[in-house]
């Protein structure tokens, strides 16, 4: 090898770093690229979310607004009818019993039911006892609803206020 080619050499190394540097500079931007991208798609996708769950906590109740709309009508044309005597006074009775019908139906759709007494023993889980009294026969027992529980489908939205039985104390 003559000198020549021994100083041509190292410029061709030298070319040769320069170009592993430029190729690996040309890698980091397109990783840098990616990685912006992959950036702003997980921010974009992270306000969509949040713009759906608003939404839905917003209007998860439309459905049964909606189905709400037909009891305030029936409720506002009972108000606006006038009642004169007897005859009016069991109108707007029957009026007020339908209202409640449709009401009930209204909650029915959205998975609300009131808390079916069944065999009338206290249960904790459904029933909040107001008030004991003493009885002759089982102890826990129902012996008045005092306020209507409700659940929703299988979660419980208000206990049924009931009064509940206890055995006679012992003569003494």
């Amino acid at each position: 090898m003559n000198e020549e080619e021994k100083q041509e050499l190292p410029s061709t190394e030298a070319e040769s770093t320069s170009a592993d540097v430029v190729n690996w500079e040309e890698k980091a931007e397109g990783y840098r690229n990616d990685y912006l991208r992959a950036l702003a798609d997980t921010e974009n996708l992270r306000k969509r979310h949040e713009k759906q769950v608003e939404d839905a906590r917003n209007y998860a109740v439309d459905r049964f607004a909606r189905e709400l709309l037909p009891v305030i009508d029936s409720l506002e044309l009972a108000l606006a009818s006038p009642v004169e005597g007897a005859e009016g006074i069991a109108q707007l009775r029957q009026g007020l019993e339908n209202t409640l019908t449709l009401f009930a139906q209204a909650l029915g759709k959205a998975g609300i039911a009131p808390i079916e007494m069944g065999e009338g023993r206290f249960d904790p889980h459904l029933h909040q006892a107001i008030a004991m009294v003493e009885t002759e026969g089982d102890a826990n027992r129902v012996l008045a609803v005092h306020q209507k529980g409700y659940l929703m489908h299988d979660r419980l939205l208000r206990p049924s206020m009931v009064s509940v039985s206890k055995a006679p104390k012992a003569a003494e």
